[in-house]
């Protein structure tokens, strides 16, 4: 599947229980962390109201993209982008959140494919996104895509940036 070609689009609410596995896999892999107890939920509801916006043509600072299999039409992943803004109250830069492909189509290439398309689909904007330490994959990808350290915490969380 190496160059597997992707369709990407906008989220919808059919695509939630996608996305719900894949956090959780996210969570239990480390890749993901949610210092409550009811970080599912938050997790669940905070994709709800991006979707139903979407649908309501409400303008929103989140871009949920889906990515399927254009042979099966099928989701194979999918990326939370939120706009960020600097200390002036002004729009700085798009923030990937979450970034997960299913674990049967790691290692194929979708990932890159998947970030590819973001920074595409984004031209002009400044993207950065923190990964905790077990993301090595994810940070590799980051790395191999141009992406730049900004910030190390003590706890290694790692902060990439790429110009837009």
């Amino acid at each position: 599947m190496e160059g597997a070609m992707l369709d990407m689009r906008l989220g919808n609410d059919k695509d939630i229980p996608f996305i719900m596995n894949l956090v959780r896999e996210g969570i239990t892999s480390g890749a993901f962390f949610y210092a409550n107890g009811d970080g599912l939920e938050t997790v669940k509801s905070e994709l709800q109201a991006v979707t139903q916006k979407y649908s309501a043509n409400i303008p929103v600072a989140d871009y949920l993209f889906i990515f399927d299999e254009q042979l099966t039409r099928k989701p194979v992943g999918f990326a939370l982008l939120t706009g960020r803004n600097n200390f002036a109250g002004l729009a700085s830069h798009l923030e990937i959140r979450m970034f997960a492909v299913s674990a049967d189509k790691q290692g194929k290439g979708i990932g890159k494919s998947m970030l590819n398309s973001i920074i595409e689909a984004t031209p002009g904007h400044r993207l950065e996104a923190s990964c905790l330490p077990p993301s090595t994959k994810m940070m590799g990808l980051l790395a191999g895509s141009g992406f730049t350290i900004i910030n190390e915490t003590q706890g290694g969380k790692k902060t990439y940036r790429l110009e837009g």
